[in-house]
């Protein structure tokens, strides 16, 4: 309860109000800017989750990583969005330093504090007292609250090992006890958080959950944690049955995924919407078996999360846009 006091206190630019409708998207380059802004904003979202990659860093150096950052904030579409929005965020690998990278990127700490002087963390917020970015907001008030979980899936992920199958670099499966993809701290944080009392959970994790299928990043790559996240899901849902909804970036395309709840010990489907790029996509279809037909595209977009409040439960629809806001398609997730 502290915590959840301590996070209302830091965060009086986010309104108390019920909050209907929230954008979401990764992958965006500056030096790329398709006007995706203006057109998110033509939407009139309340609050944007920039899910990872929200810049191309790339780099040891901190004054190339300062500067990339520099050009995001002086973009002018996305400064005046910003001024007009509130925007939560998480890092994926190129913001957060190197392609794919871990916990052995030699920046992570100068790459955080440029991260939270970037998206304006006040000095004394909690995600600032601990190692990586991890942090979670509450929107709206008591009976509409909206918990958002931000997941850094880099600071203390250990190393994946690659293979090359038919000629391409594929990531093999990582178990035992050292591998982690949030950490010890950051485990017991989100443990922290789902006991929280809220009306509608979005959890977001920079690369997929879900999705096992693909040879790229994914939870899948240590199937003992991903096994450890849904377990721990499960048991909160049950003392704290919360709508719950997951979110990624990452891939350069854009799906819905469906977990039914006969493969898991949820009493709910769950569903992960991932959204990626905003301004560059194309990645090839490597079809999942928990895709939901039809929401797979690689056109650049974004996607809007749109609440309907009732009386005990909120109805939810997960629409995905291009980057000229074309709808492209819409799920009903509850």
């Amino acid at each position: 309860m502290k915590f959840f006091l301590a996070l209302l206190l830091v965060l009086p630019a986010f309104s108390q109000s019920p909050v209907t409708r929230i954008a979401c998207g990764s992958c965006y380059k500056p030096e790329r800017d398709n006007g995706i802004w203006k057109v998110i904003a033509a939407d009139k979202p309340e609050t944007f989750l920039f899910m990872g990659d929200n810049i191309y860093a790339d780099t040891t150096d901190p004054k190339v990583m300062a500067e990339k950052y520099r050009r995001l904030k002086t973009q002018p579409d996305y400064a005046a969005f910003s001024k007009n929005i509130p925007i939560i965020p998480i890092w994926d690998d190129h913001d957060y330093g190197q392609n794919d990278a871990g916990r052995e990127y030699p920046m992570k700490e100068i790459s955080a504090r440029l991260f939270f002087e970037t998206f304006d963390f006040p000095d004394d917020h909690p995600a600032r007292q601990t190692p990586g970015v991890y942090h979670s907001r509450f929107l709206g008030p008591k009976g509409q609250r909206i918990q958002v979980i931000m997941l850094d899936t880099r600071t203390f992920r250990s190393a994946l090992p690659q293979k090359k199958i038919n000629r391409r670099s594929t990531y093999l499966p990582q178990t035992g006890p050292e591998a982690t993809m949030l950490g010890k701290a950051q485990w017991q944080w989100l443990d922290a958080q789902l006991k929280e009392p809220a009306d509608l959970r979005l959890i977001v994790s920079s690369v997929q959950v879900l999705a096992t299928a693909h040879r790229f990043e994914k939870w899948g790559n240590m199937p003992d944690e991903r096994a450890k996240f849904l377990a721990l899901l499960a048991t909160r849902y049950k003392s704290n049955p919360v709508p719950t909804l997951l979110f990624s970036g990452d891939r350069h395309l854009a799906e819905v995924c469906r977990l039914p709840k006969d493969q898991s010990d949820l009493p709910i489907d769950l569903l992960e919407l991932t959204a990626s790029g905003m301004t560059h996509a194309g990645a090839p279809d490597d079809p999942d078996p928990l895709r939901i037909k039809g929401t797979y595209t690689r056109k650049a977009n974004y996607s809007l999360i749109d609440i309907t409040w009732k009386k005990s439960t909120p109805s939810v629809t997960l629409t995905i846009k291009t980057s000229k806001g074309e709808v492209l398609t819409e799920t009903k997730a509850f």
